[in-house]
């Protein structure tokens, strides 16, 4: 009997158009405009290598400590700051300047004296450089005058090195993305639209509703087994359009989701179980029609994918914050968090703790799903 129910279930649900669309093709569509409108956000958010011109004149031959100073912010590597151009008059400088192909130069005279052209972030991290090393060289200076012998202790590195008493750590060690969080939120939503296969599940044993729900009312079998073979089927319809939404956006839209490939099927899972078990829900408890049930899960899951962030990236924080009963009870938002968790975090108990709370969640609503499909009686039919 399980496999029958199983098997006839996983053809009904490949059959059905309109459920494959919204669970698979719909999803692939926005994931690939989000990926053609975010994708060069992260890019953007990263720093460049300035490029500066450098007047190669007697007075920048002679000044042996920004002479080093230079070099050290200029070696390649991932702390490279500048890529330097030497030219050999302020007149060659200028050209590259209006050319564009330089953001600006630098000149010794007395002193190092920055040219730019327009103000804008590298302009502003060049002068900050310049600020840097004259501060640190004035102090040498009054070292030296005040005491020679000090000199003896100072090298010529030590004009660019500034002394750190805080060390930067990393909570995970993915790069950090501002955009991979509205796929959190895009999984999320595929997963609550697994309500579908709750909602087909359960109108199949409602005999007022459909022509099926009326044979297996009649049928000399447990209801309860019926509808839970039948939603294991649609669940397993669900979960591989799922994995394929998934697959498309690591695979072909290259989103880094971590490395924890093992715990990102297992939520994958535990939200196909949650999306199915809320649209069983729903339906067990209305007494509507098919469409206004569909209406009313479509409802239901765009304000949770919205509190969750799939419209607005970070709402989701801010409701955690201010609102914090809203965040627990939005399935949407425990899912988007445990991807969040795998991502950012190496610490897996913020994850377990939203994996613990979305399995309570299933356990009630199929629990609820199973005690008013009991209770659901026809005069006749």
């Amino acid at each position: 009997m399980f496999s029958n129910i199983f098997i006839n279930r996983i053809k009904s649900s490949i059959r059905a158009k309109d459920m494959i669309f919204w669970t698979w093709i719909f999803p692939i569509l926005i994931a690939t405009l989000f990926s053609f409108a975010l994708g060069d956000i992260d890019k953007a958010e990263q720093l460049d290598i300035i490029n500066v011109a450098v007047v190669d004149n007697n007075a920048y031959r002679q000044n042996e400590y920004f002479n080093k100073a230079l070099d050290e912010v200029s070696k390649s590597g991932d702390n490279q700051l500048f890529s330097l151009t030497y030219v050999s008059s302020a007149s060659q400088a200028d050209t590259l300047l209006e050319n564009g192909d330089i953001d600006g130069y630098i000149i010794v005279d007395k002193q190092p004296e920055l040219i730019v052209k327009e103000n804008g972030l590298n302009q502003t991290i060049m002068k900050n450089f310049l600020d840097s090393y004259q501060q640190t060289y004035s102090s040498i200076m009054n070292i030296a005058s005040n005491n020679p012998q000090a000199l003896n202790h100072i090298s010529v590195n030590s004009v660019n090195e500034i002394e750190s008493f805080t060390e930067e750590i990393s909570l995970s060690s993915n790069k950090p993305s501002a955009t991979v969080t509205y796929f959190y939120a895009l999984l999320a939503m595929v997963c609550l639209y697994g309500a579908f296969q709750g909602l087909s599940s359960v109108l199949h044993m409602q005999s007022n509703l459909s022509s099926v729900g009326i044979r297996n009312s009649l049928a000399p079998i447990n209801k309860l087994r019926i509808v839970l073979y039948d939603l294991f089927g649609g669940f397993t319809v669900h979960l591989a359009c799922l994995f394929i939404v998934l697959g498309y956006i690591i695979f072909v839209l290259g989103i880094d989701f971590g490395n924890k490939a093992l715990f990102i099927v297992l939520t994958c899972i535990i939200g196909s179980i949650v999306g199915v078990a809320m649209g069983a829900l729903i339906t067990a408890a209305t007494k509507w029609s098919e469409i206004v049930k569909t209406a009313i899960i479509i409802c239901i899951s765009m304000v949770f994918c919205f509190m969750a962030g799939l419209m607005i990236s970070g709402i989701n924080y801010i409701i955690a914050q201010n609102i914090p009963i809203l965040a627990w009870i939005n399935p949407a938002a425990l899912i988007s968090d445990a991807f969040y968790c795998l991502y950012f975090y190496d610490d897996l108990n913020r994850y377990f703790l939203d994996i613990g709370v979305l399995i309570i969640m299933a356990v009630v609503m199929l629990l609820g799903t199973a005690i008013l499909l009991r209770r659901q009686k026809y005069e006749s039919i």
